[in-house]
């Protein structure tokens, strides 16, 4: 009896040490090398695919529930769209009812969900990739259930997304994207990997100093006037704008790939709503530049980061902190001298 214990004991202890974790990856590649013909039947497909989308939403908001597999059976209008592309609608507006009704119950919205971007969700039963031979690398094929025949768009890798063909799993569900009148495809990729839990180090987010550490090392102080210089000052939605928000997501991944390195485990705190109600508080040029500091983005990247390098991470409850003395556990908020 003993043994057991002592065997549980140290299973236990194991757990604790590492753990085994799926995670998925998406990477999105340009379907602009197919031809005019093909590029006009993926708009004459979303405009029918949207139409379902609308239904499944509106039948299902309006019975308060989500709609079935029944419902995709006996679809009203007459369209070209077959069952299968209806089952994929059917499920992309059930997840969006989810959300819808989710927010319902918590008093956030009452309005019915809209279609906002331009998205078809498929799964393997309307779609083959298959690897090319001269010129482009793949070959993406959707099936065109009005002729009966599949359609094939050219796609061309990049070196960033051969690792992922090569060392990661095919994912059986893909998405169609249309932006700025391009159209692109989206591919998720699955991997099992090990997670280590390592020497704990607390990692504090901000906007003056991105990333600040309890060894007092400081990474990113340049973030703030990135914002400040190259973004506030272009006008939000323009080109410049974009690409200056572009130029931030980069610099930020390159700073967190230099703090995230494999050797310790980082421990964050567990913050929500942090500029909620502010905006009544705050002075306008404050709240404007809050607007963007993306700490959401941020702790997305050291999580992801994190899976990359074989390490678990730890969020832990914001509450006391800096107050907290964590050797013994005692509070006082003399325990914090400005940033320490």
């Amino acid at each position: 009896m003993l043994d057991k214990i002592e065997e549980n004991s140290y299973n236990c202890y194991r757990s604790q040490l590492w753990m085994e974790k799926e995670i998925k990856r998406s990477l999105i590649f340009s379907l602009e090398f197919a031809n005019t013909g093909k590029k006009r039947f993926l708009d004459e497909l979303w405009e029918e695919y949207k139409k379902a989308l609308q239904y499944f939403i509106d039948l299902g908001w309006g019975r308060k529930k989500l709609p079935s597999y029944e419902d995709a059976k006996i679809y009203p209008y007459e369209t070209w769209l077959s069952k299968r592309y209806l089952g994929n609608a059917l499920l992309q507006a059930q997840a969006i009812l989810k959300a819808g009704f989710r927010k319902l119950k918590k008093k956030k919205e009452t309005k019915k969900p809209e279609i906002k971007n331009i998205s078809l969700k498929l799964d393997s039963r309307v779609f083959r990739l298959e690897r090319g031979q001269n010129t482009y690398d793949y070959w993406f094929e959707l099936r065109d259930s009005r002729n009966e025949r599949w359609i094939a768009f050219p796609v061309k890798s990049y070196e960033y997304a051969n690792s992922y063909f090569d060392d990661y799993q095919l994912c059986s569900d893909i998405e169609l994207l249309k932006k700025d009148g391009r159209w692109f495809l989206k591919l998720i990729f699955k991997k099992k990997v090990n997670l280590e839990s390592k020497e704990p180090k607390g990692i504090d987010i901000g906007y003056r100093k991105l990333i600040t550490t309890s060894d007092e090392e400081i990474f990113g102080e340049e973030v703030k006037g990135i914002i400040e210089k190259r973004i506030e000052p272009k006008k939000q939605g323009s080109k410049n704008w974009k690409r200056a928000k572009h130029f931030l997501k980069t610099e930020i991944n390159r700073i967190l790939k230099q703090v995230i390195d494999g050797s310790f485990s980082p421990v964050l705190e567990r913050l929500k709503n942090l500029k909620k109600g502010k905006s009544s508080k705050w002075r306008k040029d404050v709240n404007r530049k809050f607007n963007y500091w993306i700490y959401g983005y941020v702790l997305k990247r050291i999580k992801e980061l994190c899976e990359l390098a074989g390490v678990q991470h730890y969020i832990v409850s914001a509450n006391y902190t800096s107050r907290t003395c964590p050797e013994c556990g005692f509070q006082d908020k003399e325990n914090r001298k400005g940033e320490h």
